[in-house]
This record gives structure tokens, sequence and C-alpha cells, in this order.
């Protein structure tokens, strides 16, 4: 990737990330070649500076992400000074386990610092007042020993009493330490958020929490169950499609405050109700990213419990711990989004084509499955651009890759731009007569439905023959339909005996 590079990039690229940085309150994003150069970044003096250091080449260029926390008035990774609590990450970008750049990522954490060293200020003086306390009560117990051993009983009692809260106060910063552990060991969001929802459930012994909970993330005024733990079918149902005007949850979304709830019976607020339902009390925990709420933590009580103010504290920095987290995977997932799929079409571009087509012979070749590759076309597509504009001719391509999308299975791979007005099928488990259906199947929606007509060309896999071989046979079959006079389907012939041959046993050149 170079200079050059960076400019056929457009101005498209610079708003998606401009318009990333505001929604998910970055400080700044900055997109490095792989020798290290820097091709863009929000802050333009960055441009063109080199990034030499080792954690760089010998941790990022090996497909590694790299995060590290810096604090206010220290140095970042690249030598400069910043005035506020930062995270600062690099997160690879990889084709077929080749490093080909990275993105760096500045997110502020300044109020989280704060949150987080506060309650680790006030859990420290609590172990200070408990410690002083003990050493006190040895020294009762030593002069009323002598005196009366009733007395010296009850110290001891007492002195067992403040050892509790000390662990109680030690094991709520064990559990801020697992989370922390958990939120740095994933960067996929269907693995992260039910461990963080088990490591919850499972560590705060002092609230006498029920095994049961979830995690719902916010989407503008929508909510998504993404991770449960101890719920029947019947919750399940009753919890698709909310809003953040739904019940507790909803509440918490809206208000960004912390919701305790003492009975689900005697509460108005709690409007979900489903059959087997038994009393219970709540905990909901919003979580924030920033001043934004990107999900919310339900947990289940014991009726009428009461939940002390130090441990709301403890929630409120895990719930600031989990949605910092949430809003980095989205960025990672929608950054790895973008560097496999199509701009314009959402379709897979060609890089990730490749990788799903080499997946998909592996296969075919292991357990012996047919393998189809369909090319098509759309005909006549430069005269449809010169008539009605290029703006029509890519909502064309916009409305061929919907077709597209609609008239394959969901067990197919998925379908790719291969280039211009060329797109690309590959069909596993599907012989050359199942993939002429198809085909015809979706050459005849795309004329009944867009009033175009699109040339398609199929070729069946066979043993030995390479990935670029079996594409060249489907190009050569969607030559041969262009020349049979398009809006047809036309399938290669079968390989030769012979692997090593690489083609077909006749037909033209591909793009002759």
């Amino acid at each position: 990737m170079s200079n050059r590079a960076l400019v056929k990039l457009g101005p498209d690229f610079e708003e998606m990330v401009l318009e990333a940085v505001r929604d998910f309150g970055l400080m700044k994003i900055k997109l490095f070649a792989p020798d290290g150069k820097t091709l863009f970044s929000t802050a333009p003096a960055d441009i063109g500076v080199i990034n030499r250091h080792d954690y760089f080449h010998r941790q990022v260029v090996r497909g590694e992400v790299f995060t590290k926390v810096i604090r206010k008035d220290d140095k970042s990774l690249e030598n400069q000074m910043v005035t506020v609590d930062v995270v600062e990450t690099y997160v690879p970008i990889m084709a077929e386990g080749k490093f080909i750049g990275a993105f760096e990522i500045y997110l502020e954490i300044t109020e989280e610092i704060r949150v987080l060293e506060g309650l680790l200020f006030r859990t420290n003086g609590l172990m200070l007042l408990a410690a002083v306390g003990l050493f006190v009560a040895l020294l009762v117990i030593s002069r009323r020993a002598l005196i009366n051993f009733a007395a010296h009983e009850r110290a001891q009692r007492r002195i067992v009493e403040q050892s509790e809260e000390l662990l109680n106060r030690n094991n709520e910063l064990s559990v801020i330490n697992d989370i922390s552990r958990v939120l740095s060991g994933s960067t996929e969001m269907r693995d992260l958020l039910p461990q963080i929802l088990e490591t919850v459930v499972d560590r705060l012994a002092v609230l006498r929490l029920a095994r049961k909970g979830g995690i719902m993330l916010v989407n503008g005024d929508r909510m998504e169950l993404v991770a449960h733990l101890g719920h029947p079918e019947s919750f399940l149902a009753l919890h698709q499609n909310l809003t953040t005007r739904d019940c507790l949850c909803g509440l918490a979304a809206r208000t960004g405050e912390v919701i305790c709830s003492a009975d689900s019976h005697d509460d108005a607020h709690h409007t979900i109700v489903y059959p087997g339902m038994e009393p219970h009390g709540h905990i909901i925990v919003p979580l924030r990213s920033g001043t934004r709420v990107v999900g919310v933590l339900y947990l289940y009580l014991p009726v009428d419990t009461d939940v002390e103010e130090s441990n709301l504290e403890l929630l409120k920095s895990i719930g600031n711990q989990i949605g910092l987290a949430v809003d980095n995977v989205r960025l990672y997932e929608e950054t790895k989004r973008l560097a496999l799929h199509d701009p314009l079409t959402g379709l897979a571009n060609r890089r990730y084509m490749e990788m799903n087509l080499k997946k998909a012979i592996a296969l075919a070749e292991r357990y012996h499955h047919p393998l189809t590759v369909a090319l098509l076309d759309i005909d006549h597509f430069k005269a449809y651009n010169d008539t009605y504009g290029h703006t029509a001719g890519d909502e064309l391509l916009i409305e061929v890759a919907g077709k597209l999308i609609e008239g394959t299975r969901t067990t197919d791979q998925p379908a790719a731009r291969y280039g211009g007005e060329e797109f690309l099928l590959t069909l596993p488990s599907t012989d050359l007569e199942g993939a002429g259906i198809l085909a015809e199947r979706i050459r005849e929606a795309i004329g009944i439905d867009l009033g175009i007509t699109v040339s398609i060309g199929l070729v069946e896999f066979q043993p030995g023959i390479s990935r670029d071989a079996l594409v060249n046979a489907a190009d050569q079959a969607l030559y041969r339909a262009k020349e049979d006079g398009r809006n047809r389907v036309e399938c290669a012939p079968r390989f030769s005996a012979s692997p090593g041959s690489g083609g077909p046993e006749s037909g033209p050149p591909a793009n002759e």
C-alpha cells in the first residue's frame, strides 16, 4: 500500500473514518502501510511519518492486535505527548495471512480511569480502616483475655466479621481484574459477551445473584438480547424486537442509571411477564462508553435484596469497562467488514471471494462433494451507463447484487463482486445440473424484475484443478454465452483427465 493507493481511497473513505470518529467518540484514527508509513490520519501532521518502533514490526506486522493505556501527560507509543488518558490500539489488516497495513485508534478513557481510580481509592481506604480495626481489636482482645474469657470470644467473632468484610473488598477487586482479562482476551462479540456474563454472575457472590441474566446491546431505540444465561424459550420469545421503551432494561438504557427492582411482581416498570415467572429482584447496569449507553447488563436478585452503595459503584465501574470494550469490538468488526466487502454492493470483494473459494475447493477435495462456480456479467452495461448515467449504473449493480443474495441458499458462499459488472457465485455441494437450474432462475428473475439481461458461465470443479484454472474456465463459458447471443447460461466442458492441464478439454481462451 502506498500514498498512491491512499488517493484511491477517495473522499468516501475519509468521510467513513470521520463518521466513525464522531459515532464512537474517538480522538484519532490513523492508517499505516506495511512498512509503517502513515498513509492517512485525522491529524494531517501525522501523514508521511514512519513508525519504526519494535512493537509495530514485531507484533502488529505479524497480525497481533497491540493495545496500551497511555496516562495523561505521558508520551504515546509514537512519542507524542497526550493531555488526556487514552487507549491506543493497533489493528492489523490481513489478507490471506499477509500483513497489508494497520489502523491505529486513539480512544479517550479519562472518565473511566477517574471512576476506576475512585473505586480503588475507596476500596484501599476501607482496607486500611479494616486493618486498623483489626489491630485495635487485637489489643482489646489481649487486655480482656486476662479478665474475661467470654469477652475474648466476642472479640474473636468481631475479628472474623472484619476479616470477611476485608475478603469481600478484595473479592471486588479480583472481579474487576477477572473482567479485564476477559475483555482483553477476545475481539469477537459473540465470544466476548457470554464470557463477561458468566464471569459477573459467578464472581459477584456478595450480591447472592441467581445464575441467570443477560446482556442487551442498544442500536438507536432498538435493543437486542445478545447473551443470556438460564432463560426458558418462553422468555426468549418475549424478548425479541425490544425497544428502549420496554420494561426495566429500557428504563436503564434511556436514563443511563443503575436500576434496582425489589420484586418483579410489584414493580410497575417490570412490564414483560412470561409463564412460570417466579418473583425476583433485578439490578440492571447500563453499559456506557463515554456519554453513550451501548447496552445493558441485567442480573437476578432474591426478592427484597438491599444493594449497598459500594456494590452499586462496583457495578457502575464494571458497566463502563464492558461498554468501552463493546465499542472497541464494534469498531474492530466494522474495520474487518470494510476490508473484505465491496463498498458499493456490500457483497464480498475479490480478496474475500478468493479466500472463500480456496476453502470451498479444499472441502470439495477432502469430502468428494460437488462444487460449481458461476460467473455472471450484465449484458450491455456500458451502454446502460452511457444512456442513464453512472449513478443509475451503480444503482443497477446494487439491485443485481440483491437478486444474487435472494437467489442463493444460506449454505452457499457469499456472492462476490468479481470486478466491474461481473459477479461470482461459489456453490458448494452443487453439481453442474443443479447450478444450471439455479443460474436460470437468477437470470429470469433479473430479466423480469430489473428489465435487463445477464449472461452466466458455469464450471464444475474436478479434483486437482487449481482455483485460477476453475475461474478461468467459468470465464470462458461466460465468453461463449456472450458470443452465442447473450442472455443465456453456458456450461464449461469437463476438465481433461490430467489435472496438470489446468483447463477444460476445449473452448476459447478467457476474455478473447
